[in-house]
């Protein structure tokens, strides 16, 4: 297995996924691959993104780093209005998080699903919306479009080892606007890819992509709205729309 082979597609996108689509494989084995590879990444991104909320939050409750000593500096200063005997007290009753093992081992199966999910997800968005910008073709369909999502997450398993610089300490919080970038490329990666296999225009794809953060958007932004209407109905609040 070429550790290189994502890189050079993401870097040579056109070429890469015209060769994909014409003799790549077919989507069960497409999935498989795709699975492999973000799993293990997923894994190590996660484990290194729950060791550091671990240790943050532990230092939280023990009202430990120098944010703290500002904030204690600064509630001195109210007159003993805010005692930090009592707020210590209070933070000591937030519950403690399970050893950072057993955290881990609940990854395990998460991590895959958690792919397979995004997957499937990007898969029923990204065709839905091609559809709509009539990039769809009768005899190119939903596998063909399996494939091209699975290829195309393939090719993100760069950004995901990219992104894990963003762990660092100092270094991921100056490369943040550079990791931000790699998000949206290979975020419209996807959308090359999808046109490149349903062998419509690649504006078509990209754009396809993009209306999939529109709609989902939308789409969560109504939920919102329903889910507040239902709890001021429910607290007896008054209700507007």
């Amino acid at each position: 297995m070429d550790p290189w082979a994502p890189f050079r597609l993401a870097l040579k996108p056109l070429e890469g996924f015209k060769a994909e689509a014409g003799g790549g494989p077919a989507a069960g084995p497409a999935f498989l691959r795709m699975l492999a590879w973000r799993t293990g990444l997923g894994w190590l991104d996660g484990a290194l993104s729950l060791w550091g909320f671990a240790a943050g939050y532990a230092s939280f409750r023990a009202m430990e780093g120098p944010l703290w000593g500002r904030v204690l500096e600064s509630l001195a200063q109210v007159n003993g209005e805010i005692r930090p005997e009592d707020l210590k007290e209070m933070l000591t009753q937030l519950p403690a998080l399970p050893p950072l093992p057993v955290l881990l081992l609940w990854m395990l199966p998460l991590v895959p699903l958690g792919v397979a999910s995004a997957w499937l997800h990007n898969a029923v968005w990204d065709h839905g919306c091609l559809w709509l910008l009539r990039g769809v073709e009768r005899n190119r369909g939903w596998r063909t479009t399996f494939r091209a999502e699975a290829t195309a997450m393939w090719a993100g398993s760069a950004g995901v080892a990219i992104g894990l610089l963003g762990h660092a300490p100092v270094l991921g919080l100056l490369l943040a606007p550079v990791l931000a970038a790699v998000g949206v490329y290979f975020w419209v990666l996807r959308g090359v890819a999808l046109a490149t296999f349903h062998g419509c225009p690649v504006w078509k794809g990209v754009v396809a992509t993009l209306l999939h953060v529109v709609i989902a958007a939308c789409c969560g932004c109504g939920l919102i709205v329903v889910a507040w209407q239902l709890a001021l109905a429910m607290g007896g609040g008054p209700a507007y729309g």
